[in-house]
């Protein structure tokens, strides 16, 4: 048995996330300890007061999920299970080379911040949006792309098979799922507060680049498969490169998870809360194993289940 640990994105936060975590495991409660540290503010707090509009500020919504995130792999780790590779979903990503030791948790959760607030600052509130594509073919959507005229719209998250998210400017996702509708594909309209993963984003890029000159990666001790190409990383030096480009690049998540499987990952777990992740993998990959970890009822789950496999 190979595991690949998964690291959720943003999207999947909820208030009260990772409370009984955190009341129940030394190892989640230093994560969230550290994160009130290092920003200086109770991240710990929003997480399991906060309501879902607090939640939903990018400003709030970054450091939540990759306290969440690594919790449930630290949790993980305090009992023994071990990932053999690992991957992130969008700022997910900052969390899987947290656990892999290229990051360190102090660095990973001022860059988080300043990744999120320059994410927020690149494009005004209501001028870019997201849609999601569910039962097309990325080639579907990426056709619809190219018929938009009235704005800028690209591919940005590819889920699954059947699951294409689309970023871009309010009027050309507006238009893009005008043309759904009439091709009869079904489109969702997301609720988010930028339009990330495009070249709209070239500010954040631009901002990351400027402050991954002040940090220090180190190789990761796993690999850690990567949202622009798909690809393990095990190295330091390509780290910061591929984290710019990531900013204004789509999350190749179907091809990261096939990656992972034809390199003999058999066993995935969703870090952090929700499904979302766990779900994408379901749809996308078949013969495999799949856990959550994301609150106690689920944790115990995935260790139950690795001890059994012993």
């Amino acid at each position: 048995m190979k595991t690949g640990f998964l690291f959720s994105g943003q999207g999947a936060q909820i208030p009260g996330m990772m409370k009984d975590l955190y009341d129940t495991e030394p190892a989640a409660r230093a994560v969230f300890d550290c994160a009130d540290q290092v920003l200086g503010r109770k991240i710990s707090e929003i997480c399991f007061e906060g309501t879902q509009d607090d939640l939903n500020l990018t400003h709030n919504t970054q450091p939540c999920m990759l306290a969440g995130d690594l919790a449930a792999g630290m949790v993980l780790k305090a009992h023994g299970i071990m990932a053999d590779a690992a991957a992130g979903f969008s700022l997910g990503e900052y969390a899987a080379l947290c656990y892999a030791g290229a990051l360190s948790m102090e660095d990973a959760f001022r860059i988080i911040q300043i990744r999120a607030d320059a994410m927020q600052e690149a494009v005004k509130p209501g001028d870019g949006a997201m849609a999601a594509f569910i039962g097309a073919s990325a080639k579907q959507v990426e056709d619809l792309c190219a018929q938009v005229t009235d704005g800028y719209v690209v591919a940005a998250n590819y889920n699954s098979p059947v699951q294409t998210v689309v970023s871009g400017s309010a009027g050309g996702v507006d238009e893009a799922c005008r043309l759904a509708e009439e091709a009869d594909l079904r489109c969702k309209k997301l609720a988010v507060s930028a339009p990330f993963h495009c070249a709209l984003m070239e500010p954040a890029a631009l901002k990351l680049q400027e402050v991954f000159e002040a940090v220090s990666f180190q190789d990761p001790v796993i690999p850690v498969y990567m949202n622009v190409d798909a690809k393990p990383v095990t190295g330091a030096g390509a780290i910061p490169g591929l984290l710019v480009r990531q900013a204004v690049s789509p999350v190749l998540w179907v091809q990261t998870l096939e990656r992972m499987q034809a390199d003999g990952i058999d066993t995935f777990v969703e870090c952090g809360v929700g499904k979302t992740l766990a779900g994408l993998v379901k749809k996308t990959l078949k013969g495999v194993t799949v856990y959550r970890a994301g609150d106690v009822r689920n944790m115990g789950k995935a260790l139950a289940g690795f001890t059994d496999a012993d």
